[in-house]
């Protein structure tokens, strides 16, 4: 009789654990594709300003994590393609960018890193042009139902921020889960075999 216990014991453990296991690895999988993400920003993607703008604003869809002595919020402002002096402070979703002096006609890009409410970091760029010195052309009027949502090309790019480091890759997350699986069901075979 206890012979036939015990294997129907180990099996019902066995099972539970691998069903643990595969929820820890959807979960890690799931937490992984679900950072913040970029919602609206002042200017939009690919706006046309005929004014300069005293700062720049950007939106996020969570709560963005600032660490005391990190610097948690990484952006580079370039205008023709040379750096800008600024500044960026980071509270809740917004991120408020200041140019140290005002900003000058020209094209420009703003990239960013921040870290993610899930602890991840998130890398974009957006870019703006502003032509102080030109009139106003219809181009440059804003549609009174045109969103402020980022545009197409503001979509998550995969280097924007060369220089203040890289996300991690989602599939990392995937292999971290199969090792850990692994190794939980080596665990189980040697108890199984301690348990004969």
């Amino acid at each position: 009789m206890k012979n036939m216990t015990l294997p129907k014991m180990t099996l019902t453990r066995l099972a539970a654990v691998i069903a643990l296991s595969i929820l820890a690895l959807f979960t890690s999988m799931t937490a992984a594709s679900a950072h913040d993400e970029l919602v609206g920003s002042t200017p939009k993607d690919g706006a046309s300003l005929k004014q300069a703008p005293k700062e720049l604003t950007l939106e996020f869809s969570g709560e963005l994590q600032t660490m005391s002595g990190v610097d948690s919020t990484k952006v580079v402002l370039k205008q023709d393609g040379e750096a800008v002096d600024a500044s960026a402070e980071t509270k809740g979703k917004t991120v408020t960018v200041t140019p140290a002096k005002p900003l000058e006609s020209g094209q420009y890009e703003l990239a960013f890193r921040v870290v993610s409410e899930d602890g991840h970091p998130v890398e974009n760029k957006l870019e703006f042009t502003v032509n102080a010195s030109a009139k106003p052309t219809p181009s440059m009027i804003s549609a009174p139902n045109e969103s402020a949502a980022p545009s197409e090309s503001a979509q998550p790019s995969e280097n924007p921020l060369q220089d203040a480091g890289s996300s991690m890759s989602p599939v990392i997350w995937v292999i971290i889960g199969v090792v850990v699986l692994g190794g939980v069901i080596g665990v189980l075979a040697k108890f199984m075999r301690n348990t004969k």
